[in-house]
């Protein structure tokens, strides 16, 4: 008999990733949603639960998680003991799914794994695959390769649409799948409506696949051909630099982030998908004109912030 999921728990709601797989849970209707949170928010939507919580504290998640039929982990915490708590808490309250805060690369790549800013999701992962193996959990992955929309608007995808100003991450013929925080979220959503059909297994999905080079061009044409600047970053080199930097004990979103770009920009790290659960999970492809409409909203929202 088909498990159908009804008490949804998300941990990590108020993040850039979490606020938007919240917002799909609620727009799912079929949800009741509970926010595990470290203190009292007010600003929830309404008919969703909150549960202040120690997270330390694997007693206190399990109490929490009582009655729960998933387990949503939007944290990003680079250390993986916090998704391990989680699980082990979801196993002790009798959580039937966990969805674990994967929402990265291909799980499955190797040497995209390796990396470290990818090696606690790697551990979480084989952690919670261990869980299943002995019936105490189920578990779905979400692979989304790079969020498109947050890349853009933070820049971390070598184009400033604010500015006007290009990095092309050599060699920029990559071809990189990329979503949206929203597909995420309906990706999510529709993940637990469909338990059956997404059970034990990691699911792909993506809204586009493009190299560096087509992204910046679609900027060019969103925004005008004038003004731009570009360079070029050898991502190899800012990848090497940041690697000697993360060993002396830098640690900050700058050596992350080249570790993480030269992963997105470097054959063999990264690859197209040949086949995703886009249709499974209601996530839309975009074309060329909506990739474009997307750029020109984000670049309205930085000027005009």
């Amino acid at each position: 008999m088909a498990h159908e999921i009804k008490n949804v728990a998300l941990a990590g709601a108020s993040g850039s990733l979490g606020s938007h797989i919240l917002q799909a849970l609620v727009k799912a209707g079929r949800f009741n949603v509970t926010i595990l949170t470290r203190k009292v928010n007010d600003n929830v939507p309404s008919g969703t639960a909150v549960k202040v919580v120690d997270y330390e504290s694997a007693s206190d998640l399990a109490s929490a998680l009582k009655g729960q039929d998933a387990l949503v982990d939007a944290t990003s915490v680079p250390d993986p003991s916090l998704a391990i708590r989680l699980m082990d808490a979801a196993v002790s309250a009798g959580v039937y799914r966990i969805v674990p805060s994967e929402f990265s690369s291909d799980p499955t790549n190797s040497k995209g794994r390796s990396l470290p800013p990818f090696q606690g999701k790697a551990k979480a992962l084989e952690y919670v695959q261990k869980l299943a193996d002995t019936g105490k959990i189920t578990w779905t992955a979400i692979s989304n390769h790079a969020f498109l929309d947050w890349g853009l608007r933070m820049s971390f995808l070598g184009v400033d649409l604010q500015n006007k100003n290009i990095k092309y991450l050599k060699p920029g013929t990559t071809i990189i799948p990329m979503t949206t925080l929203e597909s995420v979220g309906t990706a999510v959503a529709n993940a637990l409506i469909k338990a059956e059909n997404t059970k034990n297994r990691i699911c792909y999905i993506c809204s586009t696949q493009k190299t560096q080079k087509d992204l910046a061009e679609l900027s060019k044409q969103a925004l005008g051909e004038e003004g731009w600047k570009s360079k070029d970053v050898d991502t190899e080199d800012a990848f090497n630099k940041a690697m000697a930097k993360l060993q002396a004990g830098q640690v900050d979103m700058q050596v992350i982030g080249d570790i993480i770009r030269f992963s997105i920009s470097t054959p063999g790290y990264i690859a197209r998908l040949e086949k995703t659960d886009n249709d499974l999970l209601g996530v839309k492809a975009m074309s060329d004109e909506d990739v474009k409409e997307l750029i020109r909203k984000i670049a309205l929202e930085t000027t005009s912030a």
